[in-house]
This record gives C-alpha cells, sequence and structure tokens, in this order.
C-alpha cells in the first residue's frame, strides 16, 4: 500500500493549553564532520560528549519532566548524557530520526555534487520537497516528525521537555512552530548540540530561541 504523505501545510497544529515549554536539541559533534550521515550511525567525538555537557549544565534546574530521543546512536549518547546530569530516563522514539538521504549518505559535499548533480540543484533549490535517490523528501519527513511532536505536547500541558534528534529535524520542527515553509528550512543554523527553545500555548506558539 502507498505511503500517505501529508502536505506540510494540512499538518496538525501542536496546541497546549498550559504553555508547554520544548528544548530542543541537536546531537554532539560527530567524526565524519562535512559529510552526510542521514540514517548512518555515529557516535559522539569527545567534543560532542563536552558540548552536551555544557548543554546539560545549562538544563539544570529548570525541572525536566521528560526526556526523548531519536533512535540513531549520536542522539541517545547525546540524550543518556543528558539524563545522567538532569536524572530523567531518555525515551527513545525512532520518527524522531534524521531525514533518510538515500544514496547521498556517507558522502562529502563534493562527492555528492559530482555523482548527483541534478539531485544537488533541486537540494539547493528547495530542500523542502528535493529527494535523493533512495531517501525521503523533509516533507514526507515532516509528515513523521510533527505528529510525535504533537502528541509529546498533549502529554506534557504545562511541563518542560527536552527533545534530542538532528539538524534537519529540529529545522522541520522550527519551520512548523514560526510558519515557515519547508524550503527556506536551511536558513535556519543548526551547529552541533544546537539548543532551540519553543513554547506552545492554546493555538498559539512562541519560539524563544533558535541556534543556542
Amino acid at each position: 500500500m502507498a505511503q500517505r504523505i501529508l502536505e506540510y501545510g494540512t499538518l496538525p497544529r501542536v496546541t497546549s493549553t498550559g504553555g508547554t515549554r520544548l528544548y530542543l536539541i541537536r546531537h554532539g559533534e560527530t567524526p565524519r564532520r562535512g559529510y552526510c550521515n542521514g540514517h548512518l550511525d555515529e557516535t559522539l567525538t569527545a567534543n560532542g560528549i563536552s558540548e552536551i555537557e555544557a548543554v546539560a549544565d545549562r538544563l539544570k534546574g529548570v525541572g525536566i519532566a521528560a526526556l526523548y530521543a531519536s533512535d540513531l546512536k549520536r542522539a541517545i549518547q547525546s540524550a543518556e548524557i543528558l539524563g545522567l546530569i538532569l536524572n530523567s530516563q531518555p525515551i527513545i522514539l525512532p520518527p524522531l530520526r534524521e531525514k533518510c538521504f538515500g544514496q547521498w549518505e556517507g558522502l562529502s559535499q563534493a562527492e555528492i555534487q559530482e555523482r548527483f548533480p541534478s539531485e544537488w540543484k533541486q537540494w539547493v533549490l528547495n530542500p523542502g520537497d528535493a529527494k535523493p535517490t533512495g531517501g525521503e523528501s523533509c516533507r514526507e519527513m515532516a509528515s513523521r516528525v510533527l505528529p510525535v511532536i504533537e502528541q509529546i505536547v498533549k502529554r506534557h500541558l504545562g511541563e518542560r521537555v527536552a527533545i534530542v534528534a538532528h539538524g534537519g529535524v529540529n529545522r522541520v520542527i522550527l519551520c512548523h512552530a514560526l510558519g515557515l515553509d519547508l524550503r527556506y528550512m536551511e536558513r535556519l543554523a543548526q551547529r552541533h548540540a544546537a539548543l532551540n527553545i519553543i513554547e506552545y500555548f492554546d493555538e498559539d506558539v512562541s519560539v524563544r530561541l533558535v541556534n543556542g
């Protein structure tokens, strides 16, 4: 049966009545910087561990009610570090994993441009709809990510929740909160261990921090 892909604009609006604050974190640095990881499983470098420890120190005293993470190793490892410091057991959610880049995965930007020039041009022009060979588009990724965010917010009304995910996943969530089309997602910087803060109210949302 063909997979049903929701249009980005028709995805359910995330709301809550109590002001749910979401601490959205990108995983720490991985060894192969400058390469396309996607669904490839990478662990953190020593620097990546230090980056996440710094985020955890910043969140001490915030009162995190729950900690969620993607099922890829770099996100799980980051969440485990946060969990030890924040006294919270990570809950692993596979739909939060990074976009599948198909045959691009494991390649450098230069290699992608050389092997897939047409696909790379589409990515530069519109990353929201570009679909690498064997991979998924960011709109397809949004159709699995945003319903999970909605569930998390509804489950934790009025609480503070941390999520450890990936650059692409975070951009999708931020674009939805800001009302931006996904063609503009790469304009939102997401360094390793980036901290973003989004607060969800009933019928409204406030983005408090991006790429902190």
